[in-house]
């Protein structure tokens, strides 16, 4: 992104960084679109940049076997995608997917971990972000298994909303069914159940969201936990704690 300048992105990581690091990191950055259900990583893939959402989000999927693929972790203008490569990984373990459309900002992989080694602000946001991400898997495989369907299926529609731009976004049925580990018609009851209670709609994979305080009320506390871990572990503020809105 050569001639950027210190500007800010719209990446909450990026802007929490001193000017002359995120002018450092962006040198040479290309912005590109997030395109729904295009694959950007598979399993065995050579990581060459990382991700960082300015609006859309990116799933990482996990497919424990050839039958099943299941969301793992959402990534959103909070994070940035491919971040385990700080830690010296440059294969990819998951699959890599656009989930909703957007824009991304990428980095040479080589240049954010040459970042990353040196102490400052980079250092302290991603190494928090790490702990975040590891957070929201473990959550999430944990709510796949105790919770719900209608909690999870709330849940997740209420953190894709905190990365959305708006109260309206595209996703196919058949997609969300991944996100959430289940078969489609299990996604329709539960997307008709919520529509029923009149907290959102969805027409031909536009979902909208009606009634945010009533969809925290219908969602599992898994939710709040992953917000409230962001918000420890991530210090965008230099002093303080995060205070955004996060899924």
């Amino acid at each position: 992104m050569a001639g950027r300048g210190p500007s800010f992105t719209r990446n909450l990581l990026l802007d929490a960084l001193l000017d002359e690091e995120r002018e450092r990191l962006l040198e040479d950055a290309t912005t590109h679109p997030i395109e729904l259900g295009h694959v950007y990583l598979d399993p065995g893939d050579r990581i060459r940049k990382v991700m960082f959402p300015i609006s859309g989000t990116l799933s990482i999927i996990a497919e424990p076997d050839e039958r099943h693929r299941v969301e793992a972790a959402t990534v959103g203008r909070e994070g940035v995608a491919n971040v385990h490569s700080a830690l010296g990984s440059r294969i990819a373990g998951q699959q890599l997917i656009g989930q909703v459309a957007g824009e991304a900002i990428s980095v040479e992989v080589e240049l954010f971990a040459k970042e990353m080694s040196e102490p400052g602000r980079l250092e302290v946001l991603v190494h928090g972000y790490i702990e975040a991400l590891f957070a929201q898997a473990s959550l999430s495989a944990a709510c796949n298994a105790a919770h719900h369907l209608d909690q999870r299926c709330a849940r997740w529609l209420l953190q894709t909303h905190d990365r959305a731009d708006a109260d309206s976004f595209f996703l196919k049925q058949e997609f969300l069914a991944m996100m959430l580990g289940v078969q489609r018609p299990s996604v329709t009851v539960a997307a008709k159940t919520l529509q029923a209670a009149e907290l959102i709609t969805y027409r031909r994979g536009s979902i909208t969201i009606l009634d945010r305080e009533g969809l925290e009320d219908a969602a599992c506390g898994c939710y709040g936990q992953i917000r409230s871990e962001y918000s420890r572990l991530v210090p965008l503020k230099p002093n303080g704690r995060a205070n955004v809105r996060h899924g």
